[in-house]
């Protein structure tokens, strides 16, 4: 009995592993198939829609961005910390999930009301009034499917099938649907119905599988998840207003064309660097948990994974550099052929991400230094706005990639100056 006592913490070592692993593993399939998606649908979208539709396109998805932002509120990374934390207490685990969804429930709702206001009263939303009818179901499918929750428990497996259900049925949707440079509102109807239906398996996945106390949750349970995932809620605003809000501003200034040939080089950059996600989407709750229970183990994690994904990420930009001309034609064609210089702009993000991702989401989070986060976050934000315009006026999409660069080296540089500041009471913690 005493040895079968002392053999427990390596079986649950070992057990720990192999379960980032299958996550790892199952999370991989996911981003495979999604970087081989866009190989197929982006190059029919652009052909088949042309600069200006697609640019329609891009820019609804990226008001969309918004409020799957607003919707989420912070529990992606709070939620998904918490979850992960609480998942051997029943009781408390029931009560964290079904606060949360229903601050999300109420959010949507908001999200979708102001949605509609801007379709039936903006003069300027009047061209994307279909878009926007469309885009409510995506609001509503970001909502049905609660991924924090999945996330925390590393249940990946399951989340990795959803995710495919997505990605992998919107495909013949997109080329049934999509038939002339006018039809670019059903991309977004596409997503919106895959998702929807996804969605709602879920729900019956979790009903059957998980063992939840399903109940309405009370008024105070909610109001603690509000406020405490509000603050993460705040860095996530922070990111928008240099990532998501340059290609809005690129419109306001240089047109929808220009949006468009921005978010094709961000699509195929993101679509790239996303073959790195499954590391860190798994390593996240890993992470928090390790560093609540077992921080010499969390070091240890830390280090190995962030050698792999720093490798990886090096030869992706490098990768992205040298080819982004031929990677453009073979995309797009070349109607789109301004869009390899933006690429090569863009082309160093997925290293300078995937550094700040390991400063950030891997380590200040799981160590509670949120408020740090948040103001390294809103200090690239607000110097994003300071410095966007200009760059926009002076050299385009161009401009809008080279502000995107500089500020996302301004928010890793400051992430590593204030953890190796604070290394002492980081590895007493």
């Amino acid at each position: 009995m005493i040895a079968e006592l002392q053999s427990l913490p390596g079986r649950i070592c070992r057990l720990a592993a192999s379960r980032l692993v299958q996550n790892v593993g199952a999370l991989a399939l996911v981003q495979a198939v999604g970087y081989f998606i866009p190989l197929l649908t982006l190059p029919y979208l652009t052909r088949v829609l042309g600069p200006e539709e697609w640019g329609r396109v891009v820019w609804m998805q990226v008001i969309l961005s918004y409020f799957n932002i607003l919707t989420d509120w912070g529990l992606s990374w709070s939620g998904t910390r918490k979850i992960a934390t609480l998942r051997n207490d029943r009781t408390a685990l029931s009560e964290t999930f079904f606060a949360g969804w229903a601050v999300q429930w109420g959010l949507c709702a908001v999200a979708l009301s102001i949605l509609l206001g801007l379709a039936a009263f903006a003069p300027f939303f009047a061209t994307f009034r279909p878009y926007a009818l469309y885009g409510t179901g995506v609001i509503i499918a970001g909502v049905l499917f609660p991924v924090w929750l999945l996330s925390g428990l590393e249940r990946m497996r399951e989340v990795a099938i959803v995710q495919l259900m997505i990605r992998g049925g919107a495909v013949p949707l997109i080329f049934l649907l999509v038939r002339a440079p006018g039809d670019g509102a059903f991309a977004i109807a596409a997503s919106a119905l895959t998702g929807l239906i996804a969605g709602v398996a879920v729900l019956f996945w979790m009903w059957k599988n998980l063992h939840l106390d399903w109940h309405w949750p009370r008024w105070p349970h909610m109001r603690v998840e509000f406020l405490e995932s509000g603050a993460i809620f705040f860095s996530r605003v922070w990111i928008v207003l240099y990532t998501s809000l340059v290609p809005t501003i690129l419109g306001v200034i240089a047109g929808v064309s220009a949006v468009g040939h921005y978010v094709l080089a961000d699509k195929i950059r993101g679509s790239v660097q996303s073959l790195l996600a499954p590391v860190s989407q798994a390593l996240f709750p890993r992470m928090s948990y390790l560093f609540a229970h077992d921080r010499p183990a969390a070091l240890r994690l830390l280090w190995n994974s962030g050698l792999l994904i720093v490798s990886i990420s090096f030869a992706t930009s490098l990768t992205l550099f040298l080819l982004a001309k031929p990677i453009i034609l073979l995309v797009a064609g070349h109607a789109f052929l301004d869009a390899a210089a933006v690429l090569r702009w863009l082309s160093p993000l997925p290293l300078v991400i995937a550094l700040s991702n390991i400063f950030g989401v891997q380590v200040m989070l799981p160590n509670k230094m949120t408020r740090a986060f948040n103001r390294i976050l809103a200090s690239a934000g607000a110097l994003s706005l300071a410095v966007v315009v200009p760059w926009v006026l002076w050299r385009g999409a161009e401009g809008a990639a080279i502000n995107t660069l500089l500020i996302e080296c301004f928010v890793t540089g400051t992430m590593a100056i204030y953890l190796y500041h604070n290394r002492r009471t980081f590895h007493a913690n």
